[in-house]
């Protein structure tokens, strides 16, 4: 992980913004979007009556559908469910094996971490943001909204981290850890675009440990036959995905900006994710 942030950042340097966005979006739609493919497998895994996987099942596209409703009725509300969602997944994902405490503060712990992870890249990246926001909802997050959130999960992040280390729930050296990952996401964040910092956290952070938990879940060990067993099975969802981006960006003519089409689709199979996820890891 560190290994590949470290190379990424190298390319954010060497070469230009469209070598950078192009890499993203590759890594984005292959990795990305395959990390939430088997959402319906994982499921089936933990509800061994047919009965529990129907109901889930329902409940897993009505949260698809009341996505898209919500996208057609205010764009805006969308993307403030889209980074709420995401920030507690990501938070989620990264601390949920390090720290438990009890379901209140483990939910505002998680989504202080994941709102820090955004308002550090928002705020390194204003313009760009402005530009994608302007495509989707007409409006744009201010700077001040933007310094507020960060100010915000930076102080209750903090409070929390005293909290674990004086209770003994979590050690001094792990939590400086962190504090040195976050300090080389913001190198990163500062130093590459918008679309590539978002893209090298949610793939190198965040996806690829998240399949690595899947994988374990769901055939109980991590080894060459059960990755490929999870690829072979998330294929039909995943193409179904990537057909989806594309009929999206070829037949809405408003629609000029690629990023603005990937964000519609995470946003479609975040909600649903995340449930699952949350369902998983409980």
């Amino acid at each position: 992980m560190l290994y590949f942030t470290f190379f990424l950042l190298w390319v954010s340097i060497q070469f230009g913004e469209f070598v950078e966005d192009s890499l993203a979006y590759v890594m984005v739609i292959s990795i990305g979007i395959l990390h939430g493919a088997n959402d319906l497998l994982i499921l089936s895994k933990r509800e061994k009556k047919g009965s529990n996987f129907t109901k889930n099942l329902l409940i897993y596209i009505s949260i698809i559908i009341l996505c898209v409703i919500i996208y057609f009725i205010s764009s805006f509300i969308a993307i403030l469910l889209f980074v709420l969602l995401s920030a507690y997944h990501f938070g989620e994902e990264h601390l949920s094996n390090k720290i438990a405490v009890n379901l209140r503060f483990d939910f505002f712990y998680f989504l202080a971490y994941g709102l820090l992870i955004f308002s550090l890249l928002f705020y390194q990246s204003i313009a760009d943001v402005d530009l994608i926001m302007i495509e989707l909802t007409g409006v744009t997050f201010t700077k001040l909204q933007i310094e507020i959130t960060l100010f915000s999960s930076v102080v209750f992040l903090l409070i929390g981290s005293l909290y674990l280390v004086l209770t003994k729930r979590n050690q001094l050296k792990t939590l400086l850890k962190e504090c040195c990952y976050l300090l080389l996401l913001f190198l990163v964040f500062k130093t590459s675009s918008l679309i590539l910092g978002f893209a090298i956290y949610f793939i190198l952070w965040h996806s690829i440990p998240s399949i690595i938990h899947q994988i374990e879940f769901i055939y109980g060990s991590l080894d060459k036959k059960s990755i490929l067993s999870y690829v072979k099975k998330a294929m039909l969802y995943w193409l179904i995905s990537i057909l989806g981006l594309l009929f999206i960006y070829q037949l809405v003519p408003q629609i000029a900006l690629f990023a603005t089409v990937v964000f519609v689709i995470l946003f479609a199979v975040t909600a649903p994710h995340t449930w699952v996820m949350y369902k998983m890891k409980n």
